[in-house]
This record gives C-alpha cells, structure tokens and sequence, in this order.
C-alpha cells in the first residue's frame, strides 16, 4: 500500500478521519492514490480475481495460479513468503512484471491480511525444499536484459499517465519502486538470499530489516560496469548498510564478491547452505511472529527507517507520539500482564486497521507521476 505517500484516507461527513478515542485511526478502505491495484502479469493486461479494497486472498494455491506469473506467495503460519519465480529459464532475473507482483504482495497481501507478521522474500520456495539445498543458485541475477516482450516488458500498464510520452520528467526507476514497497510496508521483511544477487537483486534487499545469505553466494552492485547508474533507493540505503566510503568502493569498483567476503552491516548472517538459510530466516521470522507485538514491529521499523538522518530532538517528538499511542493501546496491556504471568502474549491488533492518527508523521513525498 505504500504507506504514507499520496494517501487518501476514508472521511466522516465533516471530512475528518474516523478515529477512536485512542487516537487510533480506523480505516474501512484504502488504497494511495498514486497505487492503483497493480496488473501483475496477465497477457490481457489485467489481474484475474484482483480483490478490491479491504480484501485479500486467503487461496494461496489459487493466487499462485491464476494471477501471479513470475513470483509466488506461499504462508507458514503467520509468515508470508515471497517467491521469485524466474528460477529455472531466467535465473530470477527482475522484470517490470516482478516489480508489480512484489510490490502487489506487499501492499494487497502482506499489509492487509492481519495473519501475516512477518515478510520473507527469497529465490526458492518453501513448498519444494530441493530447490533450497543448491547453494549455487539464484536470488535474483539482475534485471533481465533480453529484447522486449510479454514476460520481460520495458513498461506495464500505469507506469506512466495516459498521453504523454515517456521522458525524464515522468520516468520511474522499477527497482526503486520495489524497495519502496519494502521500505513501506506495514510487516518486518527479511531477505532470504540463497544464491547470486548482483544489481537490482541486490538493491531490493537493502531495505530489508534483515538479511540473510548463503556464503557462497556471488553479489555485487555492478552498475558502473553496464553503464548504469544507481538505483532501487540504493544511493541512499546502501551508505546506510555498510557506511559511506564501503558504500563508494562497492559502487565505484562494481566489483562482484563472494557474501561470506561481504563488509560488515551487509548482511546480518551468512549461512553454509541455501538450507540453512531458508532454515534461519524462518526462524527470525517465526521469532518476530510470536513474541513482538505487530503494531509495535511496524512502528519500530518505520521509526529506525524514518529517523535515521532527523535531529535527536526530531526522534523524541517522534518517540514521545509513539509511547504516548502505546500505553493506550490493548497490545500494550497484553504484552504487560503476559509478562508479569509468565505466559505466551495473544496479541489482537492489527497495524493495518488500527494505526494511530499520526502515522506518517515523516514528510511525504509523491512517486507517482501525474498529468
């Protein structure tokens, strides 16, 4: 959904937004303006049983099977797994139309359905762990840079407003508008990389809260050596990782590296197999799950990602909102009177339907071309 750009939020007749008295707004329907459902991959150019605002699917096998194209949603409990699905032909090399269906199981799937707690994004599937024991495969092998066609098209439906031509003024990067959709997402997400990611496949995990990869892995940030520019809010989120003159030297050389030869703040473990990988991933996703409260993971994560270049007098207002909303909360209570019990907490609130009235509170800037 792409939380805090362009948004239009439901209105009473006054024009105000529906909120509780504990400042919890209550949203029945939402969609930003600048994101409409996106067309992920059907030839005709639409989606085939795309729910509508406030829905989502609950039939995986369906979803896999009629709307998605290049990647795959798959659950384990109260995880959703994002799957892309280029594997065996393409080496999961990125296209527009997996741009879409990322950005589409973020926004529609994971943000909107309350079971999910936690995101993995990864290069192999969960269903067939075979495909995980090949410590020589691929996350994602870059952007697919073969001619033109209907599954690797230069553009999709609503990249651009009707009329105009493409130009410099109206063009958006894909890759950026991935981790965009990382970066804003209402669930923690985790980067389960099991095999190669050089360019795009690696820029879509930088915003990842955290990352896991296969030592034997071969990444790299090889724009330079293509021509290329930067790209996915790498500028920005890579001298975030890793620290700004690693940042420059991994960028200017364009060098391709082993993971297990990565600097630190790359990545947060590296593993020996693709196994182990999907197997840790899991595990901090399973972790996140049960024993954070969702509204507090998704205000967290948005208060690291948010604040990390405002002033610390900037960070306090932020935080006082945050523990000021908190204390009123029915998570909150619960995560006290679980402790104090010394049992498991049952957490009930949804970050979806019940942010609170001040999310975003960061300045927000439109993506989106218009007319």
């Amino acid at each position: 959904m792409n939380v805090g750009d362009g948004s239009r939020m439901p209105r009473t007749a006054t024009g105000a937004v529906p909120m509780t008295a504990a400042g919890v707004r209550q949203v029945t329907s939402w969609r930003r303006e600048d994101t409409p459902v996106p067309t992920v991959g059907r030839p005709n150019g639409g989606v085939a049983g795309c729910p509508g605002d406030g829905e989502f699917f609950k039939d995986v096998a369906k979803l896999n099977a009629e709307v998605l194209t290049q990647v795959r949603w798959e659950r384990i409990g109260k995880v959703g797994v994002i799957v892309l699905n280029r594997r065996k032909a393409k080496k999961n090399a990125y296209t527009e139309v997996m741009r879409n269906e990322i950005c589409f199981c973020l926004e529609e799937l994971a943000n909107k359905d309350k079971d999910v707690r936690a995101v993995i994004l990864t290069g192999t599937s969960y269903d067939q762990p075979d495909a995980a024991k090949n410590a020589q495969g691929y996350f994602c092998f870059g952007a697919d840079l073969s001619l033109a066609g209907k599954e690797n098209p230069s553009a999709v439906e609503g990249d651009v407003p009707t009329g105009p031509i493409v130009n410099l003024s109206n063009y958006r990067d894909g890759g950026g508008r991935v981790s965009l959709a990382v970066l804003r997402c209402l669930k923690p997400v985790i980067a389960a990389i099991n095999g190669t990611a050089v360019g795009v496949g690696m820029t879509m995990t930088l915003g990842c809260d955290i990352s896991v990869a296969v030592k034997s892995a071969k990444v790299g940030f090889v724009f330079a050596r293509r021509g290329l520019m930067m790209e996915g809010c790498s500028s920005t989120m890579l001298s975030r990782c890793v620290g700004h003159k690693k940042a420059l030297e991994l960028v200017l050389t364009g060098r391709v590296f082993r993971a297990e030869d990565a600097p630190p703040g790359l990545f947060n473990y590296t593993c020996d197999t693709a196994a182990e990988v999907h197997a840790k991933a899991l595990a901090l996703a399973e972790e996140i799950a049960a024993h954070t409260a969702p509204i507090s993971s998704s205000i967290n994560r948005h208060m690291v990602i948010r604040n990390a270049h405002v002033s610390p007098e900037e960070a306090h207002l932020a935080e006082s909102k945050a523990i000021g909303f908190a204390v009123q909360q029915k998570d909150f209570r619960e995560g006290v009177g679980s402790f104090l019990t010394k049992r498991p907490p049952q957490w009930s609130q949804d970050p979806y339907l019940e942010r609170p009235d001040w999310f975003p509170w960061w300045r927000r800037v439109e993506v989106q071309a218009h007319l």
